[in-house]
């Protein structure tokens, strides 16, 4: 016999699965937050401060009103989503595919924008370290020779190797 139920407790279900992937969201965006510049950090930190609220007030009023609860907390993932894009600058192309998303996902697009930001700071900072050694540390001409030299007896050596197969 199919078991019937309250569909109030599936309401509640889904609110609390709305509710904690907006808990999700806010974590990332918090996340991103720590890794950004200040001035950037305090434009996405009031940007996210409204929706954290909805996210809170969603968690409280999960058992009264569960349809509200999850409105609220997807009103809320989005809107941290949106927000995660306004800072990072991610680009247009990106809006259509975020506007098509799921609630599901948006923790994890705040997550890899978090990370992108993340790698080009460091790609920045490699080349500014690589351009910093390279203009302090110019080999001479000998120097540059000697080591070419090097390199093209080693590569003559394995070809001769190769080649007595």
């Amino acid at each position: 016999m199919a078991r019937i139920t309250d569909p109030r407790r599936d309401e509640r279900r889904e609110a609390r699965k709305a509710v904690a992937e907006a808990r999700r969201a806010s974590a990332e965006a918090g996340k991103l937050a720590k890794t950004l510049s200040r001035e950037t950090r305090a434009n996405l930190e009031t940007l996210t401060a409204a929706a954290r609220a909805d996210v809170r007030g969603a968690r409280k009023e999960l058992s009264d009103d569960p349809r509200h609860a999850k409105h609220r907390a997807k009103q809320a993932a989005a809107r941290l989503e949106l927000a995660s894009l306004r800072v990072t600058a991610s680009g247009d192309a990106e809006r259509k595919t975020l506007a098509d998303a799921a609630a599901k996902k948006h923790a994890k697009v705040i997550k890899r924008r978090r990370v992108q930001s993340q790698q080009a700071r460091k790609m920045a900072r490699s080349a500014a370290f690589h351009a910093i050694v390279g203009s302090v540390t110019l080999s001479t001409d000998r120097e540059q020779a000697k080591a070419d030299f090097a390199l093209d007896e080693r590569l003559r050596d394995r070809v001769a190797k190769y080649a007595h197969r």
